[in-house]
């Protein structure tokens, strides 16, 4: 037979004796970190025999340097008693975080505990049922406070809004207006699925560059998720055309191509073409107004064409990836540049190669 579920005065006293045995902990590492710090910290008292004199040395420190000014150790000190006290003052901050966090616990818990108990004295089953609604409001606190203080994933391109957002303590997305509704993993029109298709890329296009059979499926299912009822087909046409200069459409556009490889003084490194920005415009060149490869392929090599004829330029869009605050996050910026197709030292007219 299994033993009776302690009562809720029990758990309460258990809960007391454990945060008080906690208190206690806490306090002696306070009264050894204090002994440690005043004997690292104080001069050093050094009497010599012969003379019977007494001479003061400057302290061990907490983390000053244990040798002197030509590298030896130093001799007016005890090196290994110095090194076990700086390795104990270490331990003993790793300790007491660790002790204060299960304290902050302890407490919450302790919160919960009391305030049932006090629901359960008054008795009835308002009391009851108070008492679980006051009980179920402090467990989510307690929850909301953990995940408030849980480490957070690196910031996001959201291509909706065109803003940079971060997570949310409940896994929604803040920084954007309605972020509350939406999930911060599952941010709709990404680019991840776009640059996980392009970086399998394996086919010819034009003079060198490569663009995936994968890609090929990839753009006729985007343009087939794309398509709008034929009653709005004529406005949808009208209205892509004369905006293909916005920020906000060039921003929308689904990458075709990356370009992973920029030659030395060519026309796409005199342009600002880097290696792995990717492709989201060629001239008219999209992948929203040509849905298949081979559309694609005779599109480019029409575009290039033409701008080597008539000696003119090609307006270029592409979205570059910059990591910031030392890889803490990433910037994602569209860019536009006007590349001239020429002949150069190199083979083509542009001088990078996509894949």
């Amino acid at each position: 037979m299994s033993p009776p579920a302690p009562s809720d005065n029990d758990l309460l006293t258990m809960k007391r004796k454990e945060l008080l045995s906690l208190s206690n902990q806490k306090h002696s590492l306070e009264l050894e970190v204090n002994a440690i710090i005043s004997e690292l910290t104080s001069p050093i008292t050094i009497t010599s025999d012969d003379s019977n004199t007494t001479t003061t040395a400057p302290p061990m420190g907490i983390d000053t340097p244990l040798v002197d000014s030509e590298g030896y150790p130093r001799s007016d000190i005890d090196i290994y008693r110095a090194r076990s006290l700086r390795k104990r003052f270490h331990e003993i901050q790793t300790d007491y975080k660790v002790l204060e966090g299960r304290i902050e616990r302890g407490l919450l818990e302790l919160t919960v505990l009391t305030d049932a108990n006090s629901g359960n004295s008054s008795g009835g089953n308002n009391g009851e049922a108070s008492t679980k609604s006051m009980s179920n409001d402090k467990v989510n606190e307690a929850q909301e406070i953990q995940a408030r203080r849980a480490p957070k994933p690196k910031p996001k391109f959201d291509p909706v809004t065109g803003k940079w957002v971060v997570k949310s303590w409940d896994g929604s997305v803040a920084g954007v207006e309605d972020g509350e509704v939406r999930k911060f993993e599952d941010l709709s029109h990404s680019s991840e699925g776009a640059l996980a298709s392009i970086a399998a890329a394996g086919t010819t296009v034009g003079g060198g560059s490569s663009v995936t059979t994968a890609l090929q499926q990839q753009l006729q299912q985007g343009s087939s998720s794309q398509q709008r009822p034929a009653s709005s087909t004529t406005g949808n046409t009208e209205q892509r055309s004369s905006t293909t200069s916005s920020t906000q459409q060039t921003i929308a556009l689904m990458p075709f191509a990356v370009i992973d490889q920029v030659f030395a003084n060519s026309p796409s490194q005199e342009a600002g073409i880097q290696e792995g920005d990717l492709l989201l415009r060629f001239g008219t060149v999209t992948a929203d107004n040509h849905g298949g490869f081979d559309s694609i392929k005779r599109a480019i090599v029409t575009e290039l064409s033409l701008a080597a004829a008539n000696e003119c330029s090609i307006s270029i869009a592409v979205r570059r990836t910059t990591a910031m605050l030392g890889g803490v996050a990433e910037m994602i910026r569209t860019e536009t540049f006007d590349l001239r197709p020429r002949q150069w030292a190199g083979n083509g007219l542009l001088g990078c190669h996509l894949q």
